[in-house]
């Protein structure tokens, strides 16, 4: 299936704009769906789209209105995400609402408005973007792992549900060079516990040191086009290959205790 029309959340930044750049070069019309937007590419072929994923009331409003002004796209992909870094005693409720909001309930009305119209068309491509956090997770993010193990439990679903069209992919990342952590909300510095801190530094230490996000997106592409539905990993090498699989055979006993032993040792 060749790729025309490709509508990416979260495409402003990060792996996403890596995704849109390269969708552009292979001469897609690419529409980004973000909160802040820079027009810094200059194409027709590049349309913008904004407003807050995590205010959900919108998401109906919108993707009914594309397929009205710009007809079904032939690929989406879920990519929009953001952390949250509190103790879960203080998580704000704000905060949990907007996590919720931005990684699984918009991934999922983007679906369910999608999803039936490709299959009338009998082709269509749906990427929902989650995290070796579902199988690994990181301390003090408790609502970023949950809401990716819950929304590539949804795609998985989506894969058994429509057997031919559209063909759902869910494309599980380690770590990428990205602003992630600079985006990501927290409490004041001053505020952190010594578990807090001793975590944050080998959150940080784990970004700094994976692959950076051009690398990613051009073997991300390459998979996407290859796959008929189903499971890819992506990010470093140790991330794709050997962390994925050690998942499917460690006992969550074991892999909390080095979990454990790793952010807070």
């Amino acid at each position: 299936m060749k790729l025309q029309k490709i509508l990416i959340t979260g495409g402003s930044r990060g792996i996403g704009k890596e995704l849109v750049n390269l969708y552009l070069k292979q001469g897609c019309e690419v529409h980004i769906v973000a909160r802040n937007l820079k027009e810094e590419i200059k194409t027709p072929n590049l349309k913008f789209h904004s407003f807050d994923l995590s205010q959900t009331r919108e998401v109906n409003d919108f993707a009914r209105a594309f397929i009205k002004n710009n007809g079904v796209p032939d690929l989406l992909i879920n990519n929009a995400g953001a952390g949250a870094f509190f103790e879960w005693g203080t998580f704000p409720e704000e905060e949990i609402q907007r996590q919720i909001n931005l990684l699984f309930t918009s991934p999922i009305l983007m679906c369910r408005v999608f999803a039936p119209e490709m299959a009338k068309r009998e082709r269509g491509k749906i990427v929902n973007i989650t995290s070796l956090a579902l199988f690994y997770p990181l301390p003090f993010m408790p609502m970023y792992n949950s809401c990716k193990s819950a929304l590539s439990s949804f795609t998985r679903s989506m894969m058994v549900e429509y057997q031919c069209h559209p063909v759902f992919i869910d494309a599980v990342l380690g770590d990428v060079r990205t602003e992630f952590n600079e985006k990501t909300s927290k409490t004041m510095l001053d505020d952190w516990t010594r578990d807090m801190k001793s975590a944050w530094l080998k959150i940080e230490k784990q970004l700094n040191d994976s692959p950076a996000p051009n690398l990613v997106a051009k073997r991300l592409i390459l998979k996407i086009a290859k796959c008929n539905g189903g499971v890819i990993y992506e990010g470093g090498f140790i991330h794709r290959n050997i962390y994925s699989f050690l998942s499917r055979f460690l006992p969550n006993s074991l892999k909390n205790k080095i979990l454990q032993k790793r952010y807070f040792d």
